[in-house]
């Protein structure tokens, strides 16, 4: 089953009911590639992203027609390696046996006795993936359920940069790379191009720029018809209402119909955006902050205010800060969120600059 140009992310599920509403609608639609992970809308061992998936995966031939990816890795969410094995979360997984107890996990949760994907996950550093390739490691445990045929795939998502990505993928182990790519980030196009030459299929995360780019409804509709236009690039779009997956159809059908160039689509949307500065696109690795910050959050307001003149979303930054985790004042610029950045933004620098205009 060849992968489909739009594939169904489940990081933002909103609930079961819906989870399982929104799934089945997108695989209706065509959209046959489900992202899930251990640690995605995880709340207990049967209320989760991955359990939704099952749940909605159990109707009818909604499986027959869906392919699943799951995913664990050797770090901790950030830029380090794990220091300690978290089977729930999916992290610091660094022996076979680790990996054995996490896959068993999601299989469980989703209710399947196996899976089309796997991805090598949050394997931001060649020392992240060099620990994955260590005797007795995590590639190791992923061999031993491949030959059990449990799983057929294997991919890796990370937010490297390009040179370490391509060297990644230089090692022939993968078939899928799953990285940010959206209109206002491009700096990893030079990976992009490596894995269309060798046959690896790309799968852009990000692709509104963590809600940064849905926030104008022509930008939003740009990023989107980008990621369409370029070839081998399949959009990963984090659903969240069975209302975006109608608009993804919509872009779908209205690209193959209507074409655009990405120089033109990037043309415009550089009209709109004004600005080439560095943006936070909420990914959320940079957690826990110290001080219980929501980091993306904040900046999501700050992004909105700065970058498209949104007047109300300084408004509302200022409404909510009866909440600690948004309480920017509380920043002691301990930078432990920069050191942990996937994208190696300078973020102390932006939250600074994001206190002196929100507030």
């Amino acid at each position: 089953m060849e992968l489909n140009k739009i594939i169904i992310g489940t990081m933002r599920l909103p609930n079961r009911e819906t989870a399982v509403q929104l799934i089945r609608k997108a695989i209706d639609y065509g959209f046959n590639y489900l992202d899930t992970a251990p640690l995605y809308r995880l709340q207990s061992a049967t209320e989760n992203s991955e359990a939704w998936v099952g749940e909605a995966l159990k109707a009818g031939d909604y499986r027959e027609r869906a392919l699943v990816s799951i995913k664990c890795g050797t770090g901790n969410g950030g830029m380090k390696v794990g220091e300690k094995f978290e089977q729930e979360k999916g992290f610091g997984v660094r022996t076979a046996e680790d990996f054995a107890k996490v896959f068993q996990q999601s299989l469980d949760r989703l209710g399947l006795s196996q899976v089309d994907y796997y991805h090598l996950w949050v394997c931001h550093t060649m020392e992240q993936y060099e620990e994955a390739f260590k005797p007795g490691g995590w590639y190791e445990g992923f061999l031993k359920e491949k030959a059990a045929g449990r799983v057929r795939h294997l991919g890796i998502t990370t937010h490297a940069d390009s040179n370490t990505i391509i060297n990644y993928l230089k090692s022939g182990h993968f078939e899928t790379v799953t990285l940010p790519l959206n209109i206002t980030n491009l700096t990893r196009m030079e990976a992009v191009k490596y894995a269309s030459e060798h046959g690896i299929k790309v799968i852009a995360m990000n692709p509104l720029g963590g809600g940064f780019l849905a926030s104008n409804e022509r930008l939003k509709e740009l990023a989107l018809r980008y990621l369409m236009a370029l070839d081998n690039v399949h959009l990963l779009i984090g659903f969240t209402s069975e209302a975006e997956v109608d608009y993804a159809k919509w872009i779908e059908e209205t690209s193959r119909q209507n074409p655009m160039s990405p120089e033109a689509i990037l043309e415009e949307a550089n009209q709109i955006i004004g600005s080439s500065e560095p943006r936070c696109t909420g990914c959320g690795y940079c957690l826990p902050c110290p001080q219980k910050l929501e980091v993306g959050g904040i900046l999501g307001y700050y992004n909105l205010y700065k970058f498209l003149n949104i007047e109300s979303a300084k408004n509302q930054f200022n409404e909510i800060q009866w909440d600690v985790r948004y309480k920017l004042k509380n920043c002691t610029s301990c930078g432990l969120c920069e050191s942990r950045c996937p994208n190696q933004l300078p973020v102390r620098q932006i939250l600074k600059h994001a206190r002196e205009i929100l507030y």
